[in-house]
């Protein structure tokens, strides 16, 4: 089966796209396929700026994460999304990634890496913007993006623990996206 890392671009536990995420999982556990979470929106990774990156090198945590994408079968994104953007930390992780430990680009580790992005949000639109900018940002890194996303709109309402029926609707689509995903990754591979 399929390892897969699912990459969270909020460090709040509760948050809504650390409970989709948690959908996506529990729906590939079940298939025997497993998913190591990352947290990319590091809050201790320092803002990238070559003269950070020529000061302190590669940080730890961002070479973990190289090593871990390459060996991945997929990665699964959880965007939140920031005023119709994708949150800042998260792209700071992406632009640290995207970086060797020499110093220069290097984009292998997402080379024809297949990647599922799911965005939840309070509003209307479910992270669509968000989703839409981190797809754009992953292919020019030549990643193979799926090309439908997990939108949860109105999360407050979806992820109300007194209305089961709300989520119900949700678990079985993350059921057969995350299985559609798999098989995606598996036919590459």
């Amino acid at each position: 089966m399929a390892n897969f890392i699912g990459v969270v671009g909020s460090d709040r536990p509760e948050s809504f796209n650390q409970q989709a995420l948690a959908l996506l999982e529990g729906s590939l556990h079940q298939s025997d396929h497993t998913v190591d979470r990352l947290l990319l929106a590091d809050p201790t990774l320092p803002i990238y700026t070559q003269i950070t990156e020529a000061d302190v090198g590669q940080p730890t945590q961002v070479t973990q994460f190289r090593e871990s994408i390459k060996k991945a079968d997929g990665l699964l994104f959880a965007c939140p999304e920031y005023n119709g953007l994708m949150p800042p930390a998260l792209l700071n992780g992406l632009t640290w990634a995207t970086r060797s430990p020499t110093a220069q680009a290097d984009l292998s580790p997402f080379a024809l890496k297949p990647c599922f992005i799911a965005s939840s949000s309070p509003g209307s639109l479910g992270g669509i913007r968000a989703a839409s900018q981190l797809a754009n940002y992953l292919i020019g890194l030549g990643a193979l993006v799926y090309p439908q996303f997990f939108l949860i709109a109105n999360a407050y309402q979806v992820f109300d623990p007194s209305k089961p029926e709300a989520l119900q609707a949700f678990q079985q689509k993350a059921e057969s996206l995350s299985l559609e995903f798999a098989r995606f990754c598996q036919a590459g591979n």
